[in-house]
C-alpha cells in the first residue's frame, strides 16, 4: 500500500466527472503553529512543486469558520483502492522532504481519513465551486445503513419533483461517507457554493416554487417506496434521531496551494 505521510482527505469536486470507477478520496486535516501560516503555506508550495506538479496532484481547501478555523484539507482523489497498492517510486525522498520542511510548522493534531463519494445521495454534484458549506455528521453507530438509505432516497425525490416542476438545477451537494470509521459513522455533505458565500441567503434563489405544494416530497416518497417505508423513514429523520453529532463550516479552495 502507497506509504506517502499523508493519508488526504475529500472534496476535489470538480474532479468528479471523470472519476468513474474512483470514488475514494484520501484527506489529510492540517493545522500550522501559531504564526507559522507563511511560513507553512511556502514550504506545502515547495513541496507540491517538487512531488505534486505533474504526478500524484492535490487540492488544498481552507476552513473559515467554528472551531476549526485555520485548518487546511490536502486532499488526494478520486482514487480506488488499487492507486493504494502503487508505490510511489520516490517515496523516501518524498517522505523525509516532509519531515524536514515540513511537518515542523505543523500542530501535531493532524487527522487523516478515506472517504467515499456517494453517487446517489448527492444532487447536481458536478457543480464546480470554490466556495463551500461543509456539513459533518456523526451517526448514531446502529442508524448508518438507514442513514444512507434515507439520503440517497431524498436525493432521488427531489431530483424527480425538481425534473417534473421544470426547477433549475442550482442547489448542488456532493455527499461522502468516511470508510474503516468503526463505531463513529461519518456522513460529510459539501455544498458547492457556485457563487460564492451570497447562495446562504435564505431569500438568493427567490421564492420556494413548491411552496403550493407543502407534501409534494411526502406524496412522492410514497408512491415510489410506499406508506410503510415512509413511515420508517420518519422513524431515522425525525429530529435527527440518527445524529450523534453534527457540526457545520465553511470552507474555501485554495487554488495557489494546488496542483495545475
Amino acid at each position: 500500500m502507497k506509504k506517502t505521510f499523508f493519508l488526504w482527505l475529500l472534496v476535489a469536486v470538480s474532479f468528479i466527472a471523470s472519476s468513474q470507477g474512483k470514488t475514494l478520496y484520501e484527506v489529510n486535516v492540517v493545522k500550522p503553529k501559531a504564526g507559522m501560516k507563511s511560513t507553512f503555506e511556502d514550504k506545502w508550495k515547495a513541496h507540491l512543486a517538487k512531488f505534486h506538479k505533474t504526478n500524484d496532484k492535490r487540492t488544498v481547501y481552507e476552513v473559515l469558520s467554528g472551531p476549526h478555523t485555520g485548518e487546511y484539507h490536502i486532499v488526494e482523489g478520486p482514487i480506488s483502492y488499487a492507486d493504494m497498492d502503487i508505490d510511489m517510486p520516490n517515496a523516501k525522498e518524498h517522505g523525509l522532504d516532509l519531515e524536514k520542511n515540513f511537518s515542523p510548522y505543523l500542530e501535531p493534531n493532524s487527522m487523516n481519513a478515506t472517504y467515499r463519494w456517494d453517487d446517489t445521495a448527492s444532487f447536481n454534484g458536478k457543480v464546480t465551486a470554490e466556495k463551500f458549506q461543509v456539513t459533518v455528521t456523526h451517526v448514531k453507530w446502529n442508524m448508518i445503513t438507514e442513514t444512507i438509505r434515507e439520503s440517497r432516497r431524498g436525493s432521488l425525490i427531489n431530483a424527480k419533483l425538481s425534473q417534473a416542476n421544470n426547477i433549475p438545477l442550482r442547489f448542488s451537494v456532493n455527499v461522502y461517507t468516511k470508510i474503516m470509521s468503526g463505531s463513529d459513522p461519518v456522513r460529510v455533505s459539501i455544498r458547492n457554493l457556485k457563487d460564492g458565500f451570497k447562495e446562504l441567503e435564505t431569500d438568493y434563489y427567490g421564492p420556494n416554487p413548491m411552496a403550493n405544494q407543502p407534501n409534494a416530497f411526502r406524496d412522492a416518497y410514497i408512491k415510489d417506496y410506499g406508506y410503510d417505508a415512509w413511515d420508517a423513514r420518519q422513524k431515522v429523520v425525525d429530529n435527527n434521531a440518527n445524529v450523534e453529532s453534527r457540526e457545520i463550516y465553511l470552507m474555501k479552495l485554495r487554488k495557489d496551494l494546488s496542483s495545475e
